[in-house]
């Protein structure tokens, strides 16, 4: 020790410069979570008299009218579910309620949320949905696929279950309206009413069916109470529209138009409005219309559902998201900042960056039909790709020499090149050797891209001759000669040997090109189609993903779990195998199982410390260590902030160490700790620094080189924690050997490369 705290002491007589120009980092910690959700879509609106709240479907907005504060608010963040099917406001009991699509429901009571499970738990045969939620009093009454379930606010429990219908079957309510100490609910059978005040609502025979309408048993999806009347709006699968009526002791047709459909109608200030998607229309209490709204003079309104407010409006538009209409007159549109879709088909992520394609297929390799929409996040700030005459921007390339120089390829539309968002080629079947299945036609289908070391761009295209085809730096084209006979080439890596792996979907196997890094000159070119086998000639017929790892291992995603070629190099020279991960059991059997067997890898990426990230399609993440033996994390919806289980596409970047998640109900990302290893000590800093009393996670150390030897010492040199790098980065829990939490003071870090001939000193302020 002696002698170690003499070296140490030395280094330090080095470093007085590096210490004294420490600048401070502000980072996202390891392990925080965070999610980016697209808010051009307002579902629900609700306004209380401080605050106004909109639905996403995927997340809350919360908008505070004093100070002109926009809020978000999403699984990550507190709520108990994403999918959020219908919200509503109590300002007698400062709460809001929000349902679920899978009938889990949150109140919401300064910024706490309490959760209700209940109906999510309980087993009910048929559908079980939340419609709408309306309140009255201390009382919440969610319109339910199988009745109405009211919650008492003031004990944040469920106080009873009620059926109105004409009989004991489930009839699916749509709305419900309060006023003159009576319930209506508009049901798929017509409208029944009931006294608040009266007992046994939950027997079918308590409730009464307004007969008054022209179609007492109809469909009504929309109810209202408003000056001693109630107005309720009738859908006909036969109809081209819906039929808005009036009913006091008789009904008459109030409203009714062709093509215009009623997607709310909702109680404010002076009145109520009407939402039927083309407007939104605000009427008095006694149904006189003072102002319809149709557009905002930026765009067509879409509207869901909209709420008068004390002269003001505000509308969730399906096109436009959250709009606020000062004076019902001067519009504005209110979201943070997202990407342009919560579709994430593909991720890739490098140098701090992030590329989301949001165009997609089917399991049948259909194109979606989605927008071309790609989203480019840098520095916590979201630009776009997008172009109105193509669809399905499928796969995404960025120049490692230029982040702003990126390739698009779409599912029919071409491949698209952009220089810092702006396009500069746009490559057809017009200008390019790129060809369509029908020609003439927008199927030029596009997937795997893939740049070599002199900068070729290497793409694959399906359900044409030469399915390989070169995009030179000097804007020349090369078409491979080879035809891959399959209905679909999909992704393409190109590993350090220079060889082309290319994934066939649909149970093709992989197609392996060696051009002996001469893609213009076919006469040295090796290829081959492989069968995916085990090493006991079993046939793995679905793969989904594909990656090298830092060793040069092949590892394949399959519908048994992930494969390993462990000597691809050879794969010309032998019938190679491909190997299955033994995990041992640790139970004393002695017996191993193979990793993830059960499991579709559906995406895979591997980290900076050779670490492999594995996305399933139904059970979530996992992270194994460098050779899968041993599972490192996981996580999914029960155990994590995780959106969904199934996961659609994965990305590591492994300089921000953040690993991101495309799942089926958005896009989110994972602050790692790991980062790619640099060659030698690049701006290393620790963070947070300082540390301060509240904190309770682990510093990071990061700008390191790989295996890193990490020695962490008091100022006065002595020895307190030890590590190494996983990769570019290292944490310590703030703790000595004996597990003690360090006292207040200034903690010397010393990093020395594996050989030993780099190293590197910094510090942290720790207060207690």
């Amino acid at each position: 020790m002696p002698n170690y705290r003499f070296k140490m002491r030395k280094i330090l007589s080095l470093a007085i410069t590096v210490l004294s120009m420490h600048v401070v980092h502000a980072q996202t910690p390891v392990g925080a979570w965070s999610d980016y959700f697209s808010y051009n879509t307002a579902k629900g609106v609700a306004a209380g008299v401080k605050q106004v709240y909109a639905s996403t479907g995927a997340s809350l907005l919360i908008y505070n009218k004093e100070f002109a504060e926009l809020k978000k608010m999403t699984k990550t963040s507190g709520l108990s579910e994403t999918g959020i099917s219908a919200i509503s406001w109590s300002e007698e009991y400062n709460t809001l309620i929000i349902g679920y699509l899978n009938t889990n429901v949150d109140l919401l009571i300064n910024n706490t949320i309490f959760n209700i499970p209940e109906i999510l738990n309980k087993y009910l045969t048929g559908a079980k949905e939340i419609h709408r939620i309306r309140t009255s009093g201390k009382y919440a009454f969610l319109a339910c696929s199988f009745g109405i379930v009211v919650i008492d606010l003031s004990r944040k429990e469920i106080y009873d279950t009620w059926k109105p219908g004409a009989d004991p079957d489930d009839n699916p309510v749509w709305d419900i309206t309060t006023g003159n100490d009576t319930i209506y609910a508009a049901t798929e059978s017509g409208i029944f009413r009931a006294r608040l005040s009266d007992q046994g609502l939950s027997y079918f025979a308590n409730w009464t069916r307004i007969s008054s309408p022209p179609d007492p048993g109809g469909k009504y999806t929309s109810i209202i109470f408003s000056s001693g009347r109630i107005f309720a709006s009738k859908s006909d699968p036969l109809a081209d529209g819906d039929s808005l009526f009036s009913i006091g002791t008789s009904a008459s047709l109030f409203s009714y138009g062709s093509g215009i459909f009623i997607k709310s109608i909702d109680p404010g200030t002076g009145g109520f409005t009407v939402s039927d998607g083309s407007s939104a229309k605000y009427y008095n209490p006694g149904g006189i219309l003072i102002k319809s709204i149709s557009g905002y003079g930026f765009a067509a309104s879409n509207v869901l559902q909209s709420v008068a407010d004390n002269g003001n409006i505000w509308i969730a538009d399906k096109n436009s998201g959250l709009v606020k209409g000062e004076g019902m007159n001067n519009f504005s549109v209110l979201k943070p900042a997202g990407p342009a879709s919560d579709n994430a088909f593909h991720i890739t992520s490098s140098d701090g960056r992030a590329t989301v394609c949001a165009g997609g297929t089917d399991n049948s390799w259909n194109a979606a039909g989605r927008p071309f929409q790609v989203s480019l996040f840098h520095d916590n700030t979201w630009t776009y790709i997008s172009d109105v005459q193509s669809r399905d921007a499928v796969r995404s390339f960025t120049d490692p020499a230029d982040a702003g120089h990126i390739f698009i390829s779409s599912w029919g539309s071409g491949l698209f090149e952009y220089k810092d968002g702006s396009l500069l080629h746009h490559y057809t079947d017009v200008n390019s050797p790129l060809q369509s299945i029908v020609p003439g036609k927008d199927y030029i289908r596009i997937l795997g891209l893939a740049m070599d070391k002199s900068k070729n761009l290497w793409i694959t295209q399906s359900g044409v001759a030469g399915s390989i085809k070169v995009l030179r730096p000097d804007g020349g084209w090369i078409v491979n000669p080879v035809t891959i006979d399959v209905p679909v080439t999909g992704d393409l890596v190109i590993t350090r040997s220079g060889y082309k792996w290319i994934l066939l979907p649909g149970g093709h196997g992989l197609f392996i090109l060696d051009d002996h890094k001469t893609p213009s000159d076919f006469t040295d070119d090796r290829y081959k189609q492989i069968t995916v086998r085990d090493a006991d000639n079993r046939i793995i017929t679905n793969v989904y993903s594909l990656a090298e790892d830092l060793d040069g291992n092949i590892w394949t995603g399959t519908d048994e779990g992930p494969l390993v070629y462990y000597t691809p190099e050879k794969v010309f020279d032998q019938d190679l195998k491909a190997s299955r991960i033994k995990v041992s059991r640790n139970d004393g059997s002695g017996l191993s199982d193979y990793l993830l067997r059960t499991e579709t890898i559906t995406s895979l990426s591997v980290d900076g410390a050779n670490r492999k990230w594995l996305g399933t399609s139904g059970s979530g993440v996992y992270l194994v260590s460098p050779d899968g033996t041993r599972q490192v994390l996981s996580f999914n919806e029960k155990n994590s902030p995780l959106l969904s289980d199934s996961i659609i596409s994965l990305a590591v970047d492994n300089k921000s160490g953040d690993i991101w998640f495309g799942t089926s109900k958005g896009l989110q990302s994972y602050r790692g700790n790991t980062t790619a290893g640099s060659e030698k000590f690049t701006n290393v800093y620790a963070f947070p620094n300082p540390v301060r009393e509240d904190f309770n996670g682990n510093v990071t150390i990061t700008g390191l080189m790989m295996n890193t030897q990490i020695n962490i010492t008091d100022i006065s040199g002595n020895l307190v924690y030890k590590t190494f790098s996983d990769g570019g980065q290292a944490t310590w829990d703030l703790k000595t050997y004996n597990g003690k939490r360090v006292a207040t003071g200034v903690y010397l870090i010393f990093c020395a490369s594996s050989e030993g001939t780099e190293a590197f000193v910094t510090k942290i302020l720790v207060i207690r």
